[in-house]
């Protein structure tokens, strides 16, 4: 499972900052598992989620509109209303099938536990992908979306426990640095890539780029989650190793681990991580959401989506540069100061777009921005890793999935607010939610920093966990 820590000297020229962008395909220590091995399957995961949610799933509400009018509670939905409506059920439907998935994972003590989810939910989700070229209506796009949360989060949850199984404590952080670096990847490469295809699609005429933006998605997604299933199995079988007689002291270990498992223990510290983090995505997400509204609206641009194209370019550019370095440095000098800096960085970038007026300066900030990002996206699941238990660990980081749907819900809601306020006074909203999302940053990085300080690379396993772990990988 996980490997001890090292203090060998000879570590020195290995642990370099000079080595570390050659370290993302090498190993981490001797024995140790390769890092990209273990994360390379975000790529594929969040290629499908960014190019289905920003490039093909709007052109599906728009078909469906044109099919009949969709109302909730009597409440009729335009485009807008309708992809929030989605998005937010399929937020919900992540939290719960997270929670269960890693949740069932972690009763398993044995070698390969997170595989074989990895595998079926992987493979789910392709298939509902090809599925959902298919729909036509607003019902077949919604259970398509619902089907495809499912399969996805099956694979996620447990998948989120590979580097607290596999990693040592003291290296925690750079994993964490190289599963967000092929997270973003995935992101903006499959993201612009779908894009460029569905710009040229047309429902009538041409509908094959729709098929040539799934077909992209499906062969990725399935590259890297056969990558990560193949190379981090267990060598004494496809998923687990031999089973072999227990003895009764081990039967007993297990049984109270089990036990254990059964109780949610969520500590004060792990609370207000959650809330912090929270905080922090409402604060990312709000500035993801309305940059485009924002462009037109503020800066004055007359066609704002090529401004909100280059201005997403530079945000994950910067925080693609961003997440190695942090993951190096907080597991060198620890967490506390870069989430100090972090905060100030998001704070800073957050206010200084209150006096914006020109593309040039939105740009510019959005290299603050993206820094800002790239070192909350390492350092929180970092921290989230150094919390957790090794018993509940997949249980335990589900629970992300329900801070990322509250600060996400809450930054979808605030869209009420900012049409409210604009309409007493011009652009009220926008510079509303721009102070919001600077004391939101502060917030979450002070509770961070301060959560930090107090659990700086303790981790929190007990012994009767590491004796099963060793004893199952034996």
């Amino acid at each position: 499972m996980s490997n001890p820590v090292h203090h060998n000297p000879d570590d020195a020229d290995e642990l370099s900052l000079r080595s570390l962008y050659r370290r993302v395909l090498g190993r981490s220590r001797r024995g140790s598992h390769n890092f990209t091995n273990l994360s390379i399957y975000s790529f594929g995961l969040s290629g499908v989620w960014t190019g289905v949610g920003a490039g093909i799933l709007p052109f599906k509400v728009l078909e469906a509109l044109e099919v009949g009018r969709i109302e909730i509670l009597g409440y009729t939905l335009d485009k807008n209303g309708t992809l929030g409506m989605l998005s937010l059920l399929g937020l919900i439907v992540a939290a719960a099938v997270q929670l269960g998935s890693g949740a069932l994972s972690d009763r398993d003590p044995r070698l390969g536990k997170r595989l074989p989810y990895l595998l079926v939910g992987g493979i789910g989700l392709a298939i509902i992908t090809i599925l959902f070229g298919f729909t036509t209506s607003f019902i077949t796009v919604l259970i398509a979306i619902v089907a495809m949360q499912m399969f996805g989060n099956f694979a996620q949850g447990p998948a989120n426990a590979l580097i607290i199984d596999h990693v040592p404590p003291r290296e925690r952080g750079e994993a964490a640095g190289i599963l967000n670096l092929w997270r973003l990847l995935g992101a903006g490469s499959v993201t612009v890539v779908i894009l460029q295809f569905m710009a040229r699609y047309d429902a009538d005429d041409s509908p094959e780029w729709l098929w040539y933006s799934i077909a992209l998605m499906v062969v990725v997604l399935l590259i890297t989650v056969l990558w990560t299933v193949i190379s981090v199995r267990p060598s004494t079988g496809l998923f687990f190793p031999r089973i072999r007689r227990k003895s009764p002291q081990l039967d007993n270990a297990t049984r109270d681990v089990k036990r254990s498992r059964l109780k949610v223990n969520i500590t004060r510290s792990y609370f207000a991580f959650l809330v912090a983090l929270a905080f922090a995505i409402a604060a990312m997400s709000s500035m993801q959401i309305y940059a485009l509204f924002f462009l037109q609206d503020v800066v004055g641009l007359e066609n704002p989506a090529d401004g909100a194209d280059l201005l997403v370019v530079i945000i994950v550019v910067a925080a693609g540069l961003t997440v190695l370095p942090a993951g190096y440095l907080s597991d060198r000098f620890g967490r506390t100061n870069l989430f100090m800096f972090a905060g100030i960085s998001g704070v800073t970038a957050s206010l200084l777009l209150l006096f914006v007026g020109s593309i040039g300066p939105v740009l510019a900030i959005g290299v603050v921005i993206g820094i800002s990002v790239g070192l909350f996206m390492t350092l929180t699941w970092a921290v989230a890793n150094d919390l957790v238990s090794r018993a509940s660990a997949a249980r335990e980081l589900g629970y992300t999935s329900i801070a990322t749907l509250a600060g996400a819900a809450a930054a979808r809601f605030a869209g009420i607010g900012i049409d409210e306020l604009n309409n007493i006074s011009e652009n009220l909203g926008y510079k509303m939610i721009l102070i919001s999302v600077a004391i939101a940053f502060a917030l979450s990085a002070a509770i961070l920093a301060k959560i930090a300080r107090d659990t700086s690379f303790i981790e929190p396993s007990s012994n009767l966990d590491s004796s099963v772990a060793v004893s199952a990988s034996d």
